[in-house]
């Protein structure tokens, strides 16, 4: 029983990774049961064994964006740096993230994801966990005086998740043509201006 279940979840990731990586590559519209049983290489009868259609799938991914997200603010909430330095990991680990997924902002920008109440239920209460604890992490940041005292944590959670998201579906737009990473080091030396505190000379 114990190995059928172990299969079973690695059949899951499988499914959930190809998708991922066909929505990335040739677009939402592309995203079929069909398509995605093809690159991994079953059925689709084998397929909705896991996954019972297409929604289920997006259900699942957007759990993994979720696990992702809030497992990188887990390591990084633990070590013994600043709030300043920990928000500058989490901003490019985010970057990075979406740099190595291109189908992450396919998805979160999609009409399937914005209007099927379920999944735009799910992805809200992603964003709204992770800016909650991004606004902790500036809370740490203004007590231990890396980040501005008058820095108001909700609005910087806000600001820091909108301005990855723009840059995201500017890159989308784009067609991916430029390293979001690297753009992302210019993004966050401007966000960087409006949490640090000023040095006291």
């Amino acid at each position: 029983m114990g190995i059928k279940k172990e299969s079973g979840e690695v059949r899951r990731e499988q499914i959930v990774r190809a998708a991922i990586n066909i929505i990335g590559a040739e677009g939402i519209q592309k995203f079929t049961t069909a398509r995605v049983a093809r690159e991994v290489g079953i059925s689709e009868a084998n397929l909705y064994r896991h996954f019972k259609n297409k929604e289920a799938i997006l259900t699942a991914l957007i759990d993994d964006i979720e696990r992702t997200l809030l497992g990188n603010l887990d390591l990084i909430e633990s070590t013994e740096i600043t709030g300043l330095e920990k928000m500058e990991r989490v901003f490019k680990l985010h970057i990075d993230y979406i740099q190595e997924n291109a189908g992450i902002p396919r998805i979160v920008f999609s009409s399937e994801v914005l209007f099927i109440r379920n999944l735009q239920k799910k992805l809200l209460g992603c964003v709204n966990q992770y800016m909650k604890r991004l606004g902790k992490i500036i809370s740490e940041g203004v007590k231990d005086g890396s980040i501005k005292k008058d820095a108001n944590p909700e609005a910087m959670a806000t600001m820091f998740v909108g301005l990855i998201q723009f840059n995201a579906l500017r890159w989308l737009m784009g067609g991916f043509k430029y390293s979001l990473s690297d753009k992302g080091d210019k993004l966050w030396l401007s966000y960087k201006k409006y949490l640090e505190a000023k040095r006291k000379r």
